[in-house]
């Protein structure tokens, strides 16, 4: 999505966004209330500064990119940011529910909310969201080789943990990590 299909302004585009935004501002700090707050004043910092914005830049990996730094932003701030970067287990899983839906794979979840903030928005952006390594590497500002690193590490954890269950129960957390869309 580029920002030159709205014009001069980003604002349609992030408008656009907005559910797959709040869903990494979400992951990102773990819970919903304080996602939806980061969301919302990295809105108000991206909109007052959409200057910032280059032509040609894909929106959707700036905006990812901009609330990400806003959270870097927002740990530093404060005077413990790695116990801030913490992730409460109980409001995480709430992030899996959907309305209606009573199933999720605690296993998963657990697996998911074990992983380091920046394990977990590789997962997210890679797998969640289809980016490519090279725009979860702008996003996250790592470079490229340090994204599949990371998902390759997660993948041999996964494994690890899946070798100790029952060969029935491991295939279906896999099935629960990719759905039908994202297999290769």
């Amino acid at each position: 999505m580029q920002a030159e299909d709205f014009h001069d302004s980003v604002r349609p585009g992030l408008i656009a966004m907005l559910p797959r935004l709040m869903r990494f501002a979400d992951v990102l700090v773990g819970a919903r209330d304080e996602g939806a707050g980061l969301l919302s004043r990295a809105l108000q910092l991206m909109l007052a500064e959409q200057h910032r914005y280059q032509r040609g830049t894909s929106l959707d990996v700036w905006a990812f990119a901009e609330i990400y730094r806003y959270w870097l932003s927002e740990l530093r701030d404060h005077a413990e940011p790695v116990a801030q970067a913490r992730i409460d287990e109980t409001r995480f899983v709430e992030l899996f529910y959907a309305k209606g839906d009573d199933y999720v794979d605690a296993s998963v979840v657990a697996f998911l909310g074990s992983l380091s903030a920046p394990q977990r928005l590789t997962v997210l952006l890679v797998y969640g969201e289809g980016f490519e390594y090279e725009d979860a590497s702008r996003i996250l500002d790592v470079p490229p080789e340090t994204i599949a690193a990371r998902l390759i590490r997660i993948s041999a954890v996964l494994a690890d943990r899946l070798n100790a269950r029952a060969p029935a129960q491991a295939a279906a957390t896999v099935e629960t990590l990719y759905p039908e869309g994202l297999r290769g």
